[in-house]
């Protein structure tokens, strides 16, 4: 008899990720991402105009 290989029977449910909090993982990194150049730019624009 073989023993059981977790590496074998992985799935991504066995994490306990679904696909809704997959969702929301990649439009929080999104929008932190497009934030954080939006701030730059005003930041930037704004030592820019001194």
């Amino acid at each position: 008899m073989e023993n059981f290989d977790n590496a074998i029977h992985y799935g991504p449910n066995d994490a306990g990720a679904s696909t809704l909090s997959i969702a929301i993982v990649v439009l929080t990194i999104l929008l932190g991402s497009w934030l954080f150049g939006a701030l730059y730019g005003i930041i930037a624009n704004y030592f820019k105009g001194k």
